[in-house]
């Protein structure tokens, strides 16, 4: 921790941050702890209600595109159109209206090298698009949402799908006339570091 100091200079991070920022959990879920803050008077007033949890201070990016992305197996991403604003059954907006090309290729860039640079094999990063630039506000949930009520359907049955795929792929081999149900029925085929199953649907 060679980088800390002592006390610390509130007037140089609210220079550096800005106002109006989030003072949030360094690895939060759920929205708790967070809170929106407009000056240094709200900064303490909820840092004090904090404990001893690690907080960090995030510039409040003023978004007009907000989207969550699935990222598994360091491979695959799937991007969603998100509403932090609706109410929480509402924030996966139906039809999942996708970025632009530019923009969607550095989204999918950027949640890949978050997700390589942490080792996560499952997570889900969170942009804030600003000018038409996508800024990763949250990066650090290895155990994402996957509720098929919150997420929707589509949603869900993507995740399932992914997932399957790549544990299948990571713990299984081939033994004769071995299946396995998961959903569906899996066949041998050739995968990653050997055999790997392969989804087919149910007749």
């Amino acid at each position: 921790m060679r980088n800390l100091i002592y006390p610390l200079n509130w007037e140089e991070v609210f220079a550096y941050v800005g106002f109006p920022a989030f003072l949030k959990p360094y690895a939060g879920g759920g929205w708790k702890h967070v809170y929106k803050v407009d000056s240094p008077e709200e900064f303490f007033e909820n840092y004090n209600r904090t404990g001893d949890l690690c907080m960090t201070l995030q510039h409040g990016v003023e978004f007009e595109d907000y989207y969550r992305c699935y990222v598994v197996g360091q491979e695959k991403v799937h991007i969603m159109k998100y509403d932090p604003k609706a109410p929480h059954h509402e924030r996966y907006v139906k039809g999942n209206p996708q970025p632009g090309p530019k923009l969607k290729e550095r989204i999918e860039k950027d949640a890949l090298a978050l997700c390589c640079a942490l080792g996560y094999d499952l997570n889900t990063v969170e942009f804030a698009v600003e000018g038409g630039v996508p800024y990763a506000i949250d990066f650090m949930n290895p155990a994402p949402d996957a509720e098929v009520t919150s997420v929707g359907q589509q949603n869900f049955e993507w995740i399932v799908e992914a997932v399957a795929k790549w544990r299948s792929k990571r713990l299984w081999r081939r033994k004769p006339g071995a299946r396995i149900a998961l959903g569906g029925v899996f066949e041998w085929a050739e995968g990653l570091d050997g055999p790997a199953p392969k989804v087919r649907k149910k007749a």
